[in-house]
């Protein structure tokens, strides 16, 4: 019967040393499932500060993406303006020197030969050229006979080799 209550005893004893432990380890877990709770509460609040962080940024660019679209816009809009603007800047400029030019020319042409011979005489040669080139054949021809011999022959080399005049007289 000794043995049989050592054997009891044993029994009690290593049962409630397994309840200890079992307590024990009940309680581990417990702190540890409070610690993973508590993490897994810390990590969903960053990931929520995160994607509120994330989507402030990305309406920050795009409203700035936006804004540097609106500003492309009106570059493109000012860009083609100044075009337009230029490109009728230069028809009337061609306009006026056209113009200028036609007056230049038709006081040459009624100018008497032996004044216009003169007045060409002393313009620079490229000038002179331009304008003899302008005038009809026979009119050069009389200016061209009252002017001196050297400056006309000058004259008529620049009227004959000169590309400007070459180019125009293909378009004649």
């Amino acid at each position: 019967m000794k043995s049989i209550y050592f054997v009891l005893f044993l029994v009690i004893f290593l049962h409630a040393n397994n309840d200890e432990i079992l307590a024990d380890r009940e309680a581990n877990i417990a702190k540890n499932l409070e610690r993973i709770d508590s993490s897994r509460q810390e990590l969903e609040a960053y990931r929520a500060a995160t994607h509120t962080l994330f989507n402030q940024r990305e309406a920050q660019i795009l409203s700035k993406e936006k804004d540097l679209n609106k500003t492309l816009e009106l570059i493109s809009q000012k860009e083609e303006n100044i075009k337009n603007m230029l490109a009728k800047n230069e028809k009337i400029l061609a306009e006026l020197k056209s113009i200028t030019s036609d007056k230049v020319l038709e006081v040459y042409a009624k100018m008497k030969d032996g004044a216009a011979a003169t007045i060409i005489s002393e313009l620079p040669r490229d000038e002179a050229a331009k304008v003899l080139h302008s005038l009809e054949a026979k009119k050069i021809s009389t200016i061209f006979a009252k002017m001196d011999p050297q400056i006309a022959a000058e004259l008529t080399q620049i009227l004959k080799n000169d590309e400007l005049f070459k180019e125009t007289n293909l378009d004649k």
